[in-house]
């Protein structure tokens, strides 16, 4: 079941990136029509994916494949959610890569690959909540590259190449604020959570991720103190953004890779 939800996966979402490639070429309805239906067979079809290889493992092992697949299928539905919004289609080709290459790694790896965690509800809501903070604050990493983007066609007065596909400008800055102090606050709960359900987030194992992780929060925060007390945007925001989501990736990632790869 799952090999077949795989194939369509794989063929939905290859569909998909062709489609909105096109889409930037032609206007025509029918080109909209067809990224949204083919996007939302793919999006569907990884849900699935992702609930079958969760229940194969007992929801028990969040390997580096299982935690990929599930944070590429959050990106993925938050990016549907928008729709055929230009800023959502011009980021739809790279998170929809970024999808493919996940179900390739949980496809190959191992499904007991990984330390196994302790099912408890206050540990599932910590390891929930990570999940959704590292999605939405790296969608919101997404949208300030585009962010950039979108401002160098504007001065390079490129803009015309895309005609009507090229997002507003403060469209994309202000989805970008929006996701950042969503993602923020998430990230809040989750670091909260972990110090009230886990044993000791300063043990040798964890000190780092705990460190690394409250780093990224202060980062985050103080790019959302300045914006709405001082009006920073632009460049040095999205700067800020970068730093901070590379320590959040350090964070966790690279505990997961010394645990499930190095030691395990």
């Amino acid at each position: 079941m799952i090999t077949f939800l795989l194939m369509i996966t794989f063929l939905s979402y290859g569909l998909a990136v062709v489609f909105t490639g096109q889409r930037f070429a032609t206007n025509e309805r029918w080109g909209q029509r067809r990224v949204l239906l083919s996007s939302s067979v793919a999006v569907a079809a990884h849900v699935l994916v992702t609930g079958l290889v969760l229940n194969e493992t007992g929801f028990q092992r969040f390997n580096i494949a299982t935690t990929l697949v599930i944070i590429s299928a959050l990106l993925s539905v938050l990016n549907l959610s928008r729709g055929n919004r230009p800023e959502a289609v011009l980021l739809r080709p790279v998170i929809f890569t970024f999808a493919i290459l996940s179900l390739v790694i949980v496809a190959i790896t191992p499904l007991t690959a990984g330390r196994p965690i302790t099912v408890q509800p206050g540990v599932t809501l910590h390891v929930a909540l990570s999940l959704l903070a590292f999605s939405v604050l790296a969608l919101a990493a997404l949208y300030s590259v585009q962010l950039l983007y979108v401002n160098h066609l504007l001065k390079k007065r490129k803009a015309k190449a895309l005609s009507e596909n090229l997002p507003p400008l403060m469209t994309v800055e202000n989805y970008f604020f929006k996701l950042l102090t969503i993602g923020t606050g998430i990230l809040t709960l989750a670091i909260a959570t972990g110090f009230l359900f886990l044993e000791n987030m300063f043990a040798a194992g964890q000190m780092h991720k705990t460190i690394l992780s409250i780093v990224a929060w202060l980062t985050f925060n103080s790019i959302l103190i300045v914006h709405y007390w001082r009006g920073v945007r632009g460049k040095p925001a999205v700067t800020i953004t970068l730093i901070a989501s590379f320590i959040l990736i350090l964070a966790y990632y690279g505990s997961r890779f010394v645990r499930d790869v190095i030691i395990g």
